[in-house]
């Protein structure tokens, strides 16, 4: 970054190489999180691009600040910046700054979720952008695609936009937007083997992540070190994964990630990553004390971060807990077990607000987005009316000119008259369609409320078994251990693990592909469900058999089948009719 600034000082330098410094100066504050930095950065690339009133120079930056806002879920202000690079847009008259603003959008129905709306955007941009040498805005939508398909698992878009990125991101000779399209490369490739295991697809896994790699070697000062970590501990994780018994070649590459990750801030994240990696090492290699105090080591650094990364701190307090119970001390891994229960309860209402936030930020874009087709209707309308009220204008003066041929203007004036009048009622219908628009705008404000509600009350329903069970559990930890019985406290840990996760893909199902299951169980009854009927509903579609659910309500299996045939009742089943199979989602909404 030094180099490129002291590019800036000299004074041969063009207008247009200025704001690409400014722009590649932005994008590595940004890649590093340094939010504050990246303004100030574009902030000079918005002043120079209006001191030269380039307005397409002007939407592009104004994009650019849109992105870093919506980076940090500022859902106010990158709607603020989108609407400015609108108006600046309009005023290039330029295609390109229009798809910009098509981007910006697109990154904004991303972040809310709505991917099938952003990939329609992305599309839309590449439409205009494709024939172009706008490289830049092209990797960037290639790899927001790899993104998206990626998260669904779609192996053949993944790789193809993976790719793509690659090619872009090297025309455009930014070199941190080529490491992270390298990088997202050898993700493609991992999908690839891991389905076929094809041994040129896992060479070419670390090859790309050499070519990532090396990047910072050959364009010192042009990727980010935050960049330049990620890929590094991506190659260490690739080795670790596919080859394992290069311990050695590992912990190297673990610890230049280090390195990288200490130069900047803002990567407790990554650092914790590493020395979680370490200590997995360190317990192959049976060194037992140096695992515990890397853990402890990364636990340390997590707690420096504010706020805290809670994915990461979770699986670290979870690993603590581990091996404390591995080692036979269970108040301490009674206390990092609480202390993930916690970070994970934390993490859950983290979500949910962000959620709403989302939901709301998603309801604002839509509102705005409706009344900007109504605004131009209005002015379409506007000008067909100034058009005719000019007509009008001109027919008059030429009748006061020639009165002599009255009829024949009068007729014409008949027909004009004619014409106001058909606009005039378009417009009222106009306004009437308004009314309807604002109609149905309060209707869809009351159902998303009511669906923020309804799907909050399914999340606390399926969390409070899962809670309720954690406090059994806990219950029964403090009961042995006051009682110095220890014997079968690692089985419980360890059949608690295997149902916590469990549990957590039935959550997921329930909540997110299924978020009416527990009303449609209501709906469907013939008589009323208990509490404990839902309760045992939630364990008959977990999978769980008549011993495991009565081992964890602490009743009798007998108690259980009971239930089970009196369950069976309440929904107005037969004998021949599988309780289990009839609470399958695909099946209890027929």
């Amino acid at each position: 970054m030094d180099s490129l600034r002291n590019e800036l000082a000299h004074a041969e330098i063009t207008i247009s190489e200025k704001m690409n410094i400014y722009r590649i100066l932005m994008e590595q504050s940004r890649s590093e999180l340094q939010y504050d930095q990246a303004t100030a950065e574009n902030r000079k690339l918005i002043a120079l691009a209006k001191s030269q009133n380039d307005d397409l120079a002007l939407t592009k930056a104004y994009v650019y600040q849109g992105v870093i806002y919506n980076n940090q879920h500022d859902y106010k202000n990158d709607r603020v910046y989108l609407d400015s690079a609108r108006v600046f847009a309009l005023k290039s008259k330029s295609e390109i700054a229009n798809a910009y603003t098509d981007y910006l959008e697109a990154i904004m129905l991303n972040s809310y979720q709505d991917y099938e709306a952003a990939i329609k955007s992305f599309q839309r941009t590449l439409s205009i952008v494709e024939d172009t040498n706008e490289e830049f805005l092209k990797a960037k939508i290639y790899y927001n695609l790899y993104s998206i398909y990626t998260n669904w698992n779609d192996m053949e878009n993944s790789f193809l936009y993976a790719n793509e990125a690659v090619k872009s991101a090297h025309k455009s000779g930014d070199k941190s937007l080529l490491s992270n399209a390298y990088s997202a490369l050898a993700v493609a490739y991992t999908y690839r083997y891991d389905a076929h295991h094809n041994k040129d697809d896992l060479e070419k896994i670390f090859d790309i992540c050499r070519q990532a790699i090396d990047l910072n070697k050959q364009y010192k000062g042009q990727v980010s070190t935050r960049t330049y970590a990620i890929a590094k501990l991506n190659i260490a994780s690739y080795y670790f994964k596919y080859y394992p018994e290069k311990l050695d070649l590992i912990k190297a590459q673990i610890h230049e990630a280090l390195e990288a990750g200490q130069l900047t801030q803002r990567n407790q994240a990554i650092i914790a990553s590493c020395y979680g990696m370490l200590s997995e090492i360190a317990q192959r290699e049976q060194n037992e004390t140096q695992a515990e105090s890397y853990l402890h080591t990364a636990y340390s650094i997590l707690l420096t971060e504010n706020p805290i990364y809670l994915h990461t701190m979770i699986r670290i307090c979870d690993a603590l807990a581990t091996w404390y119970d591995k080692h036979d001390q269970h108040e301490k891994s009674f206390e990092f077990q609480k202390l993930t229960t916690d970070y994970t309860r934390q993490l859950f209402n983290e979500e949910q607000a962000a959620t709403a936030k989302r939901l709301e930020a998603q309801y604002q874009f839509d509102k705005k987005e409706q009344e900007l087709l109504v605004l131009k209707e209005r002015a379409e309308n506007h000008r067909k009316q100034q058009l005719l009220s000019i007509g009008l204008g001109i027919v008059g003066l030429f009748g006061s000119f020639f009165m002599f041929r009255s009829y024949h203007f009068r007729l014409r004036y008949s027909l004009e008259r004619e014409k106001q009048l058909a606009t005039e009622k378009s417009e009222a219908e106009l306004q009437v369609k308004l009314e309807k628009e604002e109609q149905s705008r309060l209707k869809a404000e009351q159902k998303i409320l009511t669906l923020q509600q309804e799907k909050l009350q399914n999340e606390v329903m399926a969390n409070q078994l899962h809670l309720q069970h954690k406090n059994e559990v806990f219950q029964q930890l403090k009961e042995k251990i006051d009682k110095d019985n220890v014997m079968n406290i690692q089985q419980i840990l360890r059949n608690e693990n295997l149902l916590d996760n469990d549990f957590e893909k039935a959550k997921f199902q329930i909540q997110e592909l299924h978020p009416n299951f527990f009303k449609t169980l209501t709906e469907k009854a013939q008589q009323k469900l208990t509490p404990l009927d839902l309760k045992y509903c939630a364990y008959f579609y977990l999978g769980m058999d008549t011993k495991q659910i009565a081992n964890l309500l602490n009743v009798e299996p007998k108690s259980v089948r009971m239930t089970k045939y009196r369950l069976k009742q309440k929904f107005g089943l037969d004998t021949e009719t599988d309780l289990m199979e009839y609470l399958r989602p695909d099946i209890l909404n027929q």
